[in-house]
């Protein structure tokens, strides 16, 4: 009896570490795909704001209607790829199709550094779309994260990717402000480098794919048509809880977008400035991440901790007219805090609520509703912005506030 036992252990221990390199593996990808996309975003306000060339007076448009098309085009290209690549890689594999998308997420940003060479703004919206598309693929990386439950806890694994991507949100922008001096170009070849080791990590790390031999015969038109994850808005359920997510996420894009646009008219940040604050925003998402938001769940539950990091975000926000330029500081680390209880626990609420469902598809509807949100911002909060930044920040935050009105009325409670 007791040799069986230790056999069920055993087994056990070498589950569990399968799953913990699996979740190593995708915990790298997120890491520097994460940098890769915000490399170059404290060098874009500052480009558009403050130089002259043919990237920046495209067609004499206002600069920052060029910089919300930039800041718009990438997104949209995220929508299209993470609404067929979550529920790919339950078909083809997650394994094989990470390893194409990141491929050719590395030739979108070589495009993009080509781009900015040649001083061409149509050639640079065209890259950036591309790097979205492909990038889409953070989306498979929760999946693999999601896959891994019951073997390790689907809240910590969830929170451990968010706390990876919000490191690489911190090491990106700083990243960016010191290569700044570089060019543009370079920190676009700089994050095509980064990729290539995530790349790396992928084929040496993650398992095979073990694929069923019915999922082999679906055809990617079907699957594009039929199985993509805009098909799950067909229930009514689902589509309640995505149109909710959808206003939440409007309204931490407009903070995500229009900060660096905020602090450069304000108070004049450099590239650099910009980058430190995002490194004190970051730690505090990655810190709280880590440590606090599966303790935050335990105690209030994922819907009133959802809830508590909803309306945080939205009191924060409605406080940037009057922040001072010593004051943004520690605002912007209790900013950190909130968002990473929201990222921690709404999306986790959603894939248990729907836990049946393929959580391929499942995150990639996740990442496009993220995605079409960071798109409709960046066009109407770039129009707002006309007006003075501020304006769109603070529309984010009445957008949170309708959003969590309605979570409370029209979702159940889940512990």
């Amino acid at each position: 009896m007791s040799r069986s036992k230790t056999v069920v252990r055993n087994t056990a221990s070498t589950e569990e570490l399968k799953a913990k390199k699996s979740l190593f593996s995708v915990m790298l990808v997120v890491l520097f795909s994460s940098a890769g996309i915000a490399l170059p975003y404290p060098i874009l306000a500052p480009l558009f704001l403050n130089e002259i060339s043919p990237l920046t007076t495209f067609a004499d448009l206002p600069s920052k209607i060029l910089l919300g098309i930039i800041l718009a085009i990438y997104p949209l290209g995220v929508i299209l790829g993470s609404s067929v690549l979550g529920a790919a890689s339950g078909v083809y594999g997650r394994k094989k199709t990470l390893n194409i998308t990141l491929i050719l997420t590395v030739v979108g940003y070589v495009l993009s550094a080509l781009a900015v060479i040649a001083e061409s703004f149509l050639l640079l919206a065209l890259a950036r779309f591309v790097t979205g598309v492909f990038s889409g693929n953070i989306s498979i990386a929760k999946a693999i994260a999601v896959d891994l439950s019951p073997t390790l806890d689907k809240t910590y694994t969830f929170n451990l990717v968010n706390a990876t991507s919000y490191l690489g949100w911190l090491l990106g922008p700083l990243a960016g402000g010191l290569l700044a001096v570089y060019g543009l170009d370079t920190v676009f070849f700089f994050a095509a480098a980064v990729l290539l080791i995530a790349l790396f990590s992928v084929a040496i790390i993650l398992p095979k794919d073990e694929l069923k031999s019915r999922q082999e015969k679906t055809t990617f038109i079907a699957l594009f048509s039929k199985q993509n994850s805009f098909a799950l808005l067909a229930n009514k359920q689902i589509r309640r809880i995505f149109f909710i997510y959808l206003l939440a996420t409007l309204g931490l894009n407009a903070y995500y977008e229009f900060y660096p646009v905020w602090l450069v008219e304000k108070f004049d940040f450099s590239s650099l400035a910009i980058g430190y604050i995002t490194v004190v925003l970051t730690l505090f998402m990655t810190i709280t991440s880590v440590f606090f938001v599966k303790q935050l769940k335990q105690l209030f539950g994922l819907k009133f901790g959802a809830i508590v990091g909803m309306v945080l975000m939205a009191m924060l926000f409605f406080l940037h007219p009057w922040l001072s330029s010593t004051a943004v500081w520690p605002i912007y680390a209790i900013t950190g805090i909130a968002i990473a209880i929201f990222n921690g626990l709404l999306p986790v609420y959603i894939s248990e609520q729907y836990s049946n469902i393929e959580q391929g598809q499942l995150m990639g509807l996740i990442t496009t509703v993220f995605s079409l949100a960071n798109v409709l911002i960046a066009l109407i909060g770039s129009a707002l912005a006309l007006f003075g930044a501020h304006w769109a920040i603070i529309f984010g935050a009445v957008l949170l506030i309708i959003a969590t009105l309605d979570f409370n009325y029209s979702q159940a409670d889940i512990r």
